[in-house]
């Protein structure tokens, strides 16, 4: 059963078309100013998979307190597509989020584990820069030691042929949503905004999507295979010019990043993040989750990070303050 007032609307639109159509889910209400702000979404996936059907309920709670536009989009996936093409496709979602209702418009930035790199690329390539950056237990660039030193190691390492239907495939973009309460749906929120007790998940995903995790090996292959770079290098810059001071110009304009990180992540090492807040210096907030695997707050509500004391729910609660602080300053 569910409340049938839902107080956010989805719709769904393409917002380019390369290689194969490109679409985004746009979650907002009636009363929304033309004007404000607009959050850009990255979905997790490794690069290889996940969807963008897969938003944290705490995520849309707070930009629909806020009167935020979310907007959720797809991109190709690797092996299909490389780092040109992922540039591409965030460029693309960027200026969609930057004109949306046919005014120029502020954006928030962020991502989700492999998310996160998308919402980099944009503070590295693009101009004007992106208002803040949301890492939420993400993965800002490709460069770092944890993805060229065969640190994740599978018990049963993945072979080339448990990854060949994958690579052999057609170009597409994530279609896996992991489980169906993984998905969001906007009745899991009541009238107010708030979580819905009504709402009951289904056990079965909406058609055009599927539970597919083999095609997240490739994360793992791709990993011991110490072949990231390969794919994305070209466009990732790393952090090393911020690291060492480089370039100070580019330090300068760098939007504020603030970063989600669970220290028991078994899928992206800790470290991967706080060196990189550590470069940006006061560009960066790092907020750590003591205990907490990776994506540990995807079923998270607002009420759930508002009411408990745990690291994993003061560390988004902190993280969400940090970008009230920043937006509010703007």
């Amino acid at each position: 059963m569910e409340n049938s007032r839902a107080p956010l609307q989805k719709k769904t639109t393409t917002f380019a078309v390369h290689q194969i159509p490109l679409e985004c889910d746009i979650y907002d209400a009636h009363d929304y100013s033309t004007d404000s702000p607009v959050f850009l979404y990255f979905h997790p996936g490794g690069l290889v998979a996940g969807a963008r059907i897969v938003v944290p309920p705490w995520l849309a709670q707070t930009c629909f307190r806020h009167k935020w536009p979310l907007i959720s989009a797809s991109y190709r996936l690797l092996p299909q597509a490389r780092g040109e093409d992922l540039l591409q496709d965030a460029t693309a979602a960027y200026e969609f989020a930057r004109t949306l209702g046919g005014a120029e418009r502020k954006v928030i930035v962020g991502g989700a584990s492999a998310g996160n790199f998308l919402a980099t690329l944009i503070a590295h390539h693009l101009t004007p820069k992106p208002l803040a950056v949301l890492s939420i237990t993400g993965i800002p660039t490709f460069r770092h030691r944890f993805f060229n030193s065969s640190v994740l190691i599978p018990s049963e390492p993945v072979t080339e042929d448990d990854v060949a239907p994958f690579v052999s495939g057609p170009v597409t973009i994530g279609r896996d949503a992991s489980h169906p309460l993984s998905v969001f749906d906007v009745h899991k929120l009541d009238a107010s905004g708030a979580k819905n007790p009504l709402f009951v998940p289904g056990d079965r995903l909406p058609p055009e999507w599927a539970h597919d995790p083999e095609r997240g090996l490739l994360y793992d292959f791709y990993l011991h295979e110490n072949l990231f770079l390969d794919f994305v290098g070209s466009v990732d810059p790393g952090f090393d010019w911020a690291e060492n001071k480089s370039d100070p110009e580019k330090l300068k304009n760098w939007p504020t990043t603030i970063f989600i990180q669970g220290d028991a992540d078994d899928d992206v090492e800790a470290d991967v993040c706080s060196s990189v807040a550590s470069a940006l210096g006061d560009k960066a907030m790092y907020f750590e989750a003591k205990g907490m695997p990776h994506l540990y707050e995807r079923h998270m509500f607002l009420e759930d990070i508002e009411n408990g004391t745990g690291p994993g729910e003061v560390a988004v609660k902190q993280a969400i303050t940090a970008l009230d602080g920043v937006i509010g300053g703007v």
